[in-house]
């Protein structure tokens, strides 16, 4: 299977790869807080589409996903004979975005998630989430991940990193931000024995 995977569009009119894809995974923060119609746009494939708003998505965004049959927040969906798990928005930040979750609410909304491909927007803590010289990753994220086992495990939503980590055995993706023209295509199979991440640009 063949993905593209995108996140923090951040109401950016975004190039599309020219590359056939079995699937998109969108990873939230589509909009800036802002204009619902450019969503439309970015769901605009010719091949399924996962979604998951992000931490400045609004209850706008949730609902355009959930009308277009696309959402993953919240939910599992077998694709293909993978079985794939999502959860958007974030956890606590000093911004007081829109769609913001504190970890006890995570803890309670991915408890009975089960999946080998898990998207996030939020990392996992202690992955790809310092800021500052702060960790602001999920503690439930992570708990999750020490307790599901997944195989890979999408995310985004710190616009100061990208690369892949593996964590026993879990392949952790993190996603730059599309905003800036990154993006990531992912090959992958059902027994995951190969998985190839390349970095691209959009």
């Amino acid at each position: 299977m063949r993905v593209l995977v995108i996140a923090d569009i951040h109401d950016r009119l975004i190039g599309k790869p020219k590359e056939g894809f079995d699937a998109v995974f969108i990873l939230g923060d589509i909009t800036g807080v802002g204009d619902v119609s450019l969503v439309e746009h970015v769901l605009d494939f010719d091949c399924k589409v996962f979604a998951i708003p992000g931490n400045v998505d609004t209850n706008e965004v949730v609902k355009v996903l959930e009308q277009r049959g696309v959402s993953l927040h919240m939910k599992e969906e077998e694709f293909e004979g993978i079985k794939f798990v999502g959860f958007g928005g974030s956890n606590i930040t000093p911004l007081h975005t829109p769609l913001e979750f504190d970890e006890v609410e995570i803890e309670w909304s991915i408890a009975e998630l089960s999946g080998e491909v898990a998207l996030f927007h939020t990392p996992p803590y202690g992955f790809f989430d310092d800021v500052n010289g702060r960790s602001i990753g999920s503690i439930a994220i992570m708990n999750w991940i020490e307790e599901k086992t997944p195989k890979i495990v999408f995310c985004a939503h710190v616009h100061e990193h990208q690369g892949v980590a593996k964590y026993k055995n879990t392949l952790i993706v993190k996603v730059g931000m599309a905003y800036s023209g990154e993006a990531a295509i992912v090959d992958f199979d059902k027994k995951f024995d190969k998985i190839a991440v390349r970095f691209v640009k959009i």
